[in-house]
């Protein structure tokens, strides 16, 4: 089985007794990327992006999996050096969903800026260019100790909405419930050995137990009901603005 995992910390609570255990190929990348390696069968399932899998939903099989958040969600923020949004938004070439998430808040807040995408991941690199930064995964953890958060996108999206935010969602071109079913095992495995799964995080990344703590609470794996009217939301939001 070959399965896609986002390169950052966000994923490494549910891939933990996979990678423990040896029990499947995994193939690291970020999620914008994770796009071209599934469609061209490089990866047989993957947590992708949701705008992707929206836009693509017709011929795509999806699943249980998700990266989503209830709330804030940590790695995914606006940034900035004197904790204002300014006059223009760089963002990082590695997103997608969150790109359109950041649209959607733009017009809704009805904020007065321009967003421009950069080839950049790190927050130091796009404010040398812009007087904020949109950044995921690992990028926005680092940033959380350099720069001052400006917005976090999971929390704007439940202020805006009242539902979780999906980021990303397995899915897969052919059928790989097996995959799914290894993955909710894995994830299973790691909630109920918690204590484990934040003790070798801190020793691999150098960060702070309690920081690790609330960080993977905050996240969701598993798609329920109000993940779901949280995805239906936010395609909803993308046609109405005519994102998609």
């Amino acid at each position: 089985m070959r399965i896609g995992k986002f390169d950052y910390i966000n994923n490494y609570l549910p891939y933990y007794y996979i990678e423990k255990e040896k029990l499947a190929n995994l193939i690291s990348t970020n999620p914008k990327d994770m796009i071209a390696l599934l469609e061209s069968g490089i990866i047989d399932y993957a947590p992708i992006p949701s705008f992707h899998y929206i836009r693509n939903k017709l011929r795509l099989k999806r699943y249980k999996f998700c990266v989503a958040s209830d709330g804030r969600v940590y790695s995914v923020l606006v940034v900035s050096k004197n904790g204002k949004l300014g006059n223009n938004v760089g963002v990082t070439y590695e997103t997608t969903t969150s790109l359109n998430l950041l649209r959607i808040i733009v017009y809704e807040r009805d904020l007065k800026c321009k967003i421009v995408q950069t080839n950049f991941s790190k927050a130091e690199d796009i404010l040398k260019f812009c007087d904020s930064a949109l950044v995921i995964g690992d990028s926005a953890l680092n940033a959380l100790g350099k720069f001052k958060v400006v917005f976090d996108l999971g929390e704007e999206w439940k202020d805006l909405t009242g539902y979780p935010m999906v980021f990303g969602i397995s899915a897969s071109i052919r059928d790989a419930k097996e995959c799914d079913r290894l993955l909710m095992k894995s994830l299973r495995w790691g909630y109920e050995n918690f204590d484990e799964v934040v003790r070798s995080a801190s020793q691999k990344f150098g960060m702070d137990e309690k920081f690790l703590r609330n960080y993977f609470k905050a996240l969701k794996h598993e798609m329920d009901g109000k993940c779901e009217r949280g995805l239906r939301t936010f395609e909803e939001i993308c046609r109405e603005y005519k994102l998609l």
